[in-house]
């Protein structure tokens, strides 16, 4: 009696339609909406099913609470299973509040309950991890990917998307370990960390970072850039100990925190702060930087920016070369929100807007690997919001410049072509918006 045929048996791309058919029938990521069957269930196919199929998809990401580490550490006991893993997504889970309190900040007592939980949850899973070795991770690298809110955190009310908006005590209260008792061990598995949920102070994320000693990929939220002491303080600290903690990270991704509720003014202009200087410094070691509005474009650039607003630099500040850096994610808004004003009217606002699509312009002379950039700046005036969008693309010795929302003037597609030029590539320029009614920058 001949034997039954094993899927191994079939050519690579059948089984892989087999699977690509299977998988959009359950909860896999190619699972429909309106699909209730599960990945699980198919584990019991056979042994090469089970290990070529569903388990890569069962362990890509890795979603964890402190109170299932156990389980935890006993499903993934096997090398070869640890190898699937390519995100561990660690749900920390701060006490309930009632409804009543939605509005109004953690008392210290609370904020105080909410470090220790943090603390507590970090250091056990920072111990089950000192298990792990590297050579027994994914080749694609393992990220960490940190969320921490409270149950209570979703409000009653929805959003434009259709989902829950956060309470006002989850955009106020803001979360730092406690720096003094926090004994984590150094960790030499992850090469990528993610914060979300409610705001970690910037001081308490390169304490974890810290431990990391081969972390390359870092996205993480700033405070506001705003006058708050509190603000000043964590940004400069952020920014001060980024050399030190981060000498590893190639990949920087920084994001402002959700909107203030308690408005603040912007500090004044200090493109030649400690701050600027040092964020400056530590970026020519990345290869992509993104950041949106906790970073100032207009002060980040502004050894590049000349003209009646330039501002001299110190003798003591040599101009940026970013030699590994191939992506750049610049996104600023103007009138927007507070501290985001930025400006106190339209005009001004493309003012600066020019200033700056000109100012990255020239920088890309001193960015020799670049291949992708893309320059956002969105401008709110009655209501309406105006967008202004560059992007570069570099390819086999050309360079395409895709134009959004603006004519671009001469000066400033002087400046792109400039820098272009000066690499030896040739430019093509794609005027992707044809309103014949769109600003000219």
């Amino acid at each position: 009696m001949a034997s039954v045929p094993s899927i191994n048996s079939l050519p690579y791309e059948v089984r892989q339609t087999i699977y690509s058919y299977v998988g959009r029938q359950t909860n896999s990521p190619y699972r429909r909406c309106d699909s209730v069957s599960t990945i699980a269930q198919y584990a019991t196919v056979s042994r090469e099913w089970q290990e070529e199929f569903v388990e890569p998809l069962t362990f890509k990401t890795i979603r964890v609470t402190p109170k299932r580490l156990k389980a935890f550490c006993h499903i993934l006991a096997s090398p070869r299973r640890r190898a699937l893993v390519q995100t561990i997504r660690y749900h920390v889970l701060l006490e309930k509040y009632e409804r009543h309190l939605d509005g109004e900040q953690e008392t210290s007592v609370e904020r105080q309950r909410s470090t220790e939980v943090l603390t507590e949850a970090l250091g056990n899973f920072f111990r089950v991890m000192t298990h792990w070795q590297k050579s027994e991770t994914s080749p694609l690298g393992l990220d960490l990917h940190l969320l921490v809110e409270s149950p209570s955190d979703s409000s009653i009310l929805i959003g434009k998307n259709s989902g829950p908006l956060v309470t006002g005590r989850a955009l106020m209260s803001y979360l730092k370990l406690d720096l003094e008792t926090l004994s984590l061990p150094d960790i030499d598995v992850f090469s990528g960390f993610k914060c979300t949920g409610r705001h970690l102070q910037p001081t308490s994320t390169l304490a974890i970072v810290s431990k990391f000693r081969t972390l390359e990929y870092l996205d993480v939220e700033l405070n506001h850039d705003s006058t708050r002491n509190r603000d000043v303080h964590q940004r400069n600290c952020f920014a001060m100990g980024l050399g030190g903690h981060a000498k590893t990270v190639r990949v920087l991704s920084l994001r402002r925190p959700s909107p203030m509720l308690k408005p603040a003014p912007a500090p004044p202009r200090q493109p030649w702060s400690d701050f600027y200087v040092r964020m400056r410094a530590f970026s020519q070691q990345c290869e992509s930087f993104e950041f949106d509005d906790c970073i100032d474009a207009a002060q980040f650039f502004t050894p590049f920016i000349v003209g009646p607003v330039s501002e001299k630099s110190p003798r003591s500040q040599e101009v940026p070369l970013w030699m590994r850096l191939k992506r750049l994610n610049v996104r600023n808004s103007y009138m927007m929100k507070t501290p985001y004003l930025r400006v106190t009217n339209r005009v001004e606002a493309l003012a600066s807007v020019h200033r700056v699509l000109v100012a990255i312009g020239r920088a890309t002379s001193r960015m020799p690997e670049l291949s992708f950039a893309r320059v956002c700046q969105y401008v709110l005036t009655d209501g309406q919001l105006e967008w202004f969008v560059l992007i570069y693309e570099r390819h086999t010795g050309q360079v395409t410049l895709r134009v959004r929302g603006f004519k671009p003037s001469k000066p400033l597609l002087g400046a792109w072509k400039h820098s272009i030029s000066a690499k030896g590539l040739a430019i093509e320029v794609v005027h992707e918006t044809k309103d014949p009614n769109i600003p000219e920058l």
